[in-house]
């Protein structure tokens, strides 16, 4: 399969276009078994990811030449953000037909141009995308999220054996990841500690769980969320990052001089048994393109209690750290 994917590219690269007997092969928008098609769009996603991690933005990466692309270039930005994880974006460039064979294989000629990868770079990179298509269809469906519970956390209490075996300090109605030189404070209401925000150098981590009962699903309180930081003057728009659909916002705050400015931040959220557990993460991690993990790490880390709930309101409170949980 990656002779035919290469033949492919290498046929887009030097006319511009393919052959019908070439896109047939592409088999273009096929899930149910790995094509040339497929590959090349993982391998695609592979180069903006690591153009990202670079510090490169979605508008950034935009290819200089866009002939062979049939996109403009707030189109391809579009793309390119919604490859990266932009849900909205993602959504816009599938209603206006931007996801086609011809602008992927154009981005992801223009870009192997631009970064002058080698053919075996080339080759390693369609021999990657089909390993992944491969364990992507082995897995059962054509595109398959970790088991929360499962294989990855936020764990319930009840799941807590399943969970990777981690120093937590516990909270009482969470059970927080601790790292050498970790802080931790307390956001009270009243006489009630309803969350914490726990900071590892640069980046810092607000968690704070909710009995989904009362206070609704994730989804639910995402929309909220984006209604309010909008309503105050901000901008926010939901992503797929490591730990499912977040929230990536710009909000406006006052500096310590006294002046306006806006702070960058991602909000972090995930539902289990009768909780929600929401994370606000902030520093140098909330930044959009931050490669700054360990926020991600910490809140998929958590254990929740949600038994720790009073009744009193749709907070699942807290206590002061008593003893650290393997």
């Amino acid at each position: 399969m990656q002779f035919i994917t290469k033949r492919i590219v290498d046929e887009f690269r030097r006319e511009g276009m393919l052959t019908p007997e070439s896109v047939e092969s592409a088999g273009f928008e096929q899930w149910d078994r790995v094509v040339p098609s497929w590959i090349v769009l993982v391998a695609l996603q592979s180069v903006i990811r690591v153009r990202w991690e670079k510090g490169i933005s979605a508008v950034g990466q935009v290819p200089r030449d866009l002939t062979k692309i049939g996109l403009s270039h707030d189109e391809a930005a579009l793309v390119i953000g919604s490859l990266l994880g932009d849900v909205a974006g993602g959504q816009e460039a599938q209603a206006r037909g931007l996801l086609t064979l011809q602008s992927m294989l154009g981005l992801f000629c223009a870009m192997a141009e631009e970064d002058s990868l080698s053919p075996r770079q080339l080759d390693d990179l369609f021999e990657l995308g089909e390993e992944i298509c491969r364990e992507t269809l082995r897995s059962g469906t054509p595109i398959r999220l970790p088991v929360r519970g499962v294989e990855v956390g936020p764990w319930d209490a009840s799941e807590e054996e399943a969970a990777p075996r981690l120093d937590r300090v516990d909270l009482g109605g969470l059970r927080v990841p601790t790292s050498d030189g970790f802080e931790i404070q307390p956001m009270h209401g009243g006489d009630t500690i309803l969350a914490v925000t726990v900071i590892q150098g640069p980046t810092a981590i607000q968690l704070q769980a909710f009995r989904s009962e009362q206070a609704g699903s994730w989804e639910g309180i995402r929309q909220k969320l984006l209604s309010r930081i909008r309503v105050s003057g901000g901008s926010a728009s939901e992503w797929f990052g490591v730990a499912g659909v977040e929230i990536r916002a710009e909000v406006p705050v006052t500096d310590q001089a006294g002046r306006p400015a806006r702070r960058r931040i991602k909000i972090l959220g995930c539902d289990g048994s009768r909780w929600t557990l929401r994370g606000l993460v902030s520093g140098l991690g909330g930044e959009l393109d931050s490669t700054d993990d360990w926020a991600y790490e910490t809140f998929l880390g958590t254990v929740v209690v949600p038994d720790f709930w009073d009744g009193r309101d749709t907070t699942i409170a807290l206590q002061w750290p008593q003893t650290k949980r393997q």
